[in-house]
């Protein structure tokens, strides 16, 4: 992997463990395309993870078609994350449970507001977990003109 290729990865892991709130777009049975925005977690390979329940439509929508699409962006700062994956339910895995507990830490973290998701029925919510096939970082801030510098597909480990 090349200096500058290593560089945008650790910028994009940083800016992904910085945000905690991105979009998922799944697509249902039938074929409509749905997103919502969630709050997650995520580790040092890009594995993301929510808390959603069992009978919403993002949920309904990975439970037919796996593969779904991730995105964190920043308005201030012209940065964007882009994430494609396979989502699965790790609800009943032991590191499921791990990061059930973080995600109720990023879900409470708010001094105002909860995110709805925690006032509902726990026993009807799960832990999706996002593995990435594809992840592309684009880095608008420095550049002056056009976007030949801008995007850098980062490497899956």
């Amino acid at each position: 992997m090349t200096e500058e290729l290593n560089n945008a990865r650790k910028d994009a892991l940083a800016f992904l463990t910085r945000h905690k709130t991105g979009v998922l777009a799944t697509v249902s049975a039938s074929g409509d395309a749905h997103a919502s925005m969630v709050y997650y977690t995520a580790d040092e390979n890009f594995n993301i993870y929510i808390l959603t329940l069992i009978n919403s439509r993002k949920y309904q929508g990975l439970a037919a078609h796996p593969q779904v699409a991730f995105t964190v962006s920043t308005p201030d700062i012209p940065q964007t994350l882009q994430i494609e994956g396979t989502a699965m339910d790790v609800s009943l895995d032991e590191e499921g449970a791990k990061k059930k507990e973080e995600l109720f830490k990023v879900l409470n973290s708010n001094n105002w507001f909860y995110a709805p998701v925690t006032k509902l029925d726990p026993a009807e919510s799960v832990i999706i977990w996002i593995k990435p096939t594809w992840i592309r970082w684009a880095d608008y801030a420095f550049e002056q003109s056009g976007n030949a510098n801008v995007f850098k597909e980062i490497a899956i480990n």
